[in-house]
C-alpha cells in the first residue's frame, strides 16, 4: 500500500510536468509562427489622406474614385529574417481584365533610408508574391506595400509569408 501511494504522486507529477511542457512548446511554436494577414482596409490613400473614392468593406478596399488611385499598406513583420533567406508578402486583389494593378513592396531602414523594393503588375484577379532578400530587411527596418489600383479595382489583403 505504501508503494502505491509513493508511485501514484510521482506518476501524476510526471504526467503534469509532461503536459505543462507540451503546452509550453505549443505556445512557443504558435507565437513564432504568428499569422499576420492584414485586411485590405488597413490600406490608406497615398499622399492626401482625405482622398475620396477609397471604400472599405468586408472584402477589403475598393477604388470607386472614377480614376486610378494609389494606396499604401503597412506590413506587419513579427520575426526577423534569417541570414541567407528572404522576406515575402502576398498581395491579393482584383480589377477588370482590361485594367492593370501595380504593386511594390518597399523596405526602409530605421532612419528612413531606402533599402530595396520588389514589384509586380497584374490584370484581373490576382494573388501575387513580392520578395526581398534578407539584406534588404534588417532587424530595425519597416516594410510597406504601395499599389496603384485602377478604377473599380480591389485590394483584399496583404499577407507576410513568415
Amino acid at each position: 500500500m505504501k508503494t502505491f501511494l509513493f508511485i501514484a504522486p510521482s506518476f501524476f507529477t510526471r504526467a503534469l510536468a509532461a503536459l505543462a511542457l507540451g503546452l509550453a512548446l505549443m505556445g512557443l511554436h504558435g507565437s513564432a509562427m504568428a499569422l499576420t494577414t492584414e485586411h485590405g482596409t488597413i490600406c490608406k490613400p497615398y499622399g492626401n489622406s482625405n482622398t475620396a473614392g477609397l471604400y472599405a468593406s468586408i472584402y477589403g478596399v475598393a477604388n470607386y474614385s472614377g480614376a486610378g488611385l494609389a494606396v499604401i499598406c503597412p506590413v506587419v513583420r513579427t520575426v526577423t529574417v534569417p541570414a541567407g533567406s528572404s522576406f515575402s508578402v502576398w498581395v491579393d486583389g482584383s480589377a477588370a481584365a482590361s485594367d492593370t494593378t501595380y504593386c511594390s513592396l518597399y523596405s526602409t531602414n530605421y532612419d528612413g533610408s531606402y533599402l530595396g523594393a520588389a514589384s509586380f503588375s497584374a490584370t484581373g484577379a490576382f494573388s501575387r508574391l513580392l520578395t526581398l532578400p534578407d539584406t534588404q530587411v534588417p532587424y530595425y527596418s519597416s516594410q510597406s506595400v504601395y499599389c496603384y489600383v485602377p478604377n473599380n479595382g480591389n485590394l483584399y489583403d496583404i499577407e507576410p509569408n513568415q
